[in-house]
Parts: structure tokens; C-alpha cells; sequence
């Protein structure tokens, strides 16, 4: 039976060994630690995962490893998004016959894409799989119209989600409306997915439930059960001071949050792949007073 998608599905960061391969006891233990923290899923691949420096294969094993370690408790996601629909095809595929429960894919990028190019790279996606699709608006700086969107929703079945990472809570709203709640969106951002949330987003994904993945499962359930009071409690005493610092730049925010979790003895080395750039010492220090100051140092 298919696995319910919803709630808070934490994007995995992908840790790494000096040599920049893959830490496969370092991802155990992160996965380990989101779930028994409570997330409601994982998605491995993402770009806080690093994909878009990978090779197809080494995505391909970051899959199986995800897979092998959630061990069926909660629904695990995989990223296809690429700049080639041939080889975004071929990751889903492979993804849906290793067995995983969802896709996540942003619109082709590095060069200008129409909307028509957009839309076709997706049907190519929609129709190569019979799994349900988690789109990216925002992804890659590329921003969907709501008329996009009501094509998707009226011809690709499988495109079941929608990721907001522009900075436009008030846009949630306005996908429903344009879908006839087709399309269900989600917030994407770590530094507005609270008032995301508040919009109607009924889901998320988020990076810094890598960290927090507790308190971040809790704001969710809080405000969909109309709890505001103690959802904004949490947020603002616990996720926007790691957010703060760790998401300044889109630049950084992978290799902040990956020295939180070495801070914390999760990982075992912060180790981005490059052309990525470790932490300078002003930023460790900064993550590393942030982290005392929610308590989880």
C-alpha cells in the first residue's frame, strides 16, 4: 500500500568523507536521528543534498542507502531534477523500481526554458512513472504562473505536490485556487515556511529539520491542529535563530548545516563537495553559538 505523503519531510543533507565520497555511517546516523525525532519523511537528493554534483550513479546510490536505512518507517522522496528531461526520466524510473514512495524535481535549468519546455519536461516525467511528483516553484530561480500550473493540474495526474521556495507565502493560496486543489502546496523555505504554513501549506520540506527535526515536526501538527500560540513559540525560540545564520546565502547554507551537525556529533566531518567552500571560522563560530542557544549543544 502506498505510503501517505504529507507533514514535515526532511531534506537530507548528504554527508561525506575528506575524500568527498560518500559517508555511509554518517547517513545512517542522520537518518536515524530525523526519524526517531519524529519527521514524517525524507527526501534524499535534493539540492541541500548536493545532487546537482553527483553523478547518475552516485544518485543512484544515495537512493539505495536512503531506502536501506529508513527501513520502511517512514516515506522516503528522490530527487530527478537535472538539466536533461532523458536523464531525469532515467532517475525516476530507477527510483520507482528501487522503491520509492515519491519524486521531487525542479524545471530543467542552466539555460532559459519556456513555459512549453517546462511543461513538456514534466509530462516526460508524469508519463515515465505511476509514482505521485513534487514539483519545484522556485527551484533554480525558476518561478511557475499560475496558468502553468492550471495545465499541469488539468493533464499530469502524477504531479500531485508543489514545493513554494519564492518568497510568496500569499502564492499558496493562489495555486489551490488555480488548481481546484489538484496540486497541493507545500512550503519549501526555511526562512518562511512558518508563515507558509500559516497560508494553508499543508506539508513541507525543510533543511533544517536535518537539525531541529523534532521542533520543526511540531510547529506542522501545531498549526494544523490551530495551535498558532505554541507553533510560534517554537519558531521563533528555536528555528529562527539557526536560521538566521545558517541561511544567509544560498551559497552556505549547506555547508552551515552540515558543521551543525558535525558540531553535534552526528556526522563525522562537515566536508563539502567542491566547488562548495567549507565555513570560514567568523561562520563556525556564529552556527556554533547558535546551536547553544537552542540547546542542542
Amino acid at each position: 500500500m502506498p505510503k501517505k505523503i504529507y507533514g514535515s519531510q526532511c531534506v537530507l543533507l548528504t554527508p561525506l568523507n575528506e575524500d568527498e565520497t560518500i559517508d555511509k555511517q554518517s547517513t545512517k546516523r542522520l537518518i536515524d536521528y530525523v526519524i526517531t525525532n519524529g519527521v514524517h519523511g525524507v527526501l534524499a537528493q535534493s539540492t541541500t543534498g548536493e545532487a546537482f554534483l553527483f553523478d547518475t550513479d552516485e544518485r543512484k546510490t544515495c537512493l539505495d542507502l536512503a531506502l536501506e536505512y529508513v527501513d520502511g518507517r517512514t516515506p522516503v522522496g528522490f530527487t530527478v531534477e537535472s538539466p536533461s528531461t532523458a536523464i531525469s526520466v532515467d532517475l525516476a524510473k530507477y527510483a520507482e523500481k528501487a522503491g520509492a514512495d515519491y519524486l521531487f524535481t525542479t524545471a530543467p535549468y542552466r539555460v532559459p526554458h519556456t513555459g512549453a519546455g517546462i511543461y513538456e519536461h514534466f509530462k516526460a516525467i508524469n508519463d515515465a512513472v505511476n509514482l505521485p511528483i513534487l514539483i519545484y516553484d522556485g527551484g533554480a530561480g525558476i518561478e511557475f504562473g499560475l496558468d502553468l500550473y492550471a495545465k499541469i493540474s488539468e493533464n499530469l495526474q502524477n504531479i500531485k505536490y508543489s514545493k513554494i521556495f519564492v518568497e510568496k507565502p500569499g502564492k499558496i493560496p493562489m495555486i489551490t485556487e488555480a488548481t481546484q486543489g489538484k496540486i497541493i502546496p507545500w512550503a519549501g523555505h526555511d526562512r518562511c515556511f512558518y508563515q507558509m504554513l500559516l497560508y494553508g501549506a499543508s506539508g513541507m520540506t525543510s533543511a533544517c529539520s536535518c537539525i531541529v527535526p523534532g521542533e520543526i515536526t511540531n510547529i506542522v501538527d501545531y498549526i494544523q491542529a490551530g495551535e498558532i500560540e505554541k507553533a510560534r513559540e517554537i519558531y521563533l525560540k528555536t528555528v529562527c535563530p539557526l536560521t538566521n545564520i545558517a541561511v544567509y546565502s544560498v551559497l552556505d547554507f549547506i555547508a552551515c548545516y552540515k558543521m551543525a551537525l558535525y558540531f553535534m556529533g552526528i556526522i563525522t566531518t562537515p566536508t563539502v563537495r567542491k566547488p562548495l567552500m567549507p565555513l570560514n571560522s567568523t561562520m563556525q563560530t556564529e552556527i556554533r553559538e547558535a546551536l547553544k542557544f537552542i540547546g542542542k549543544l
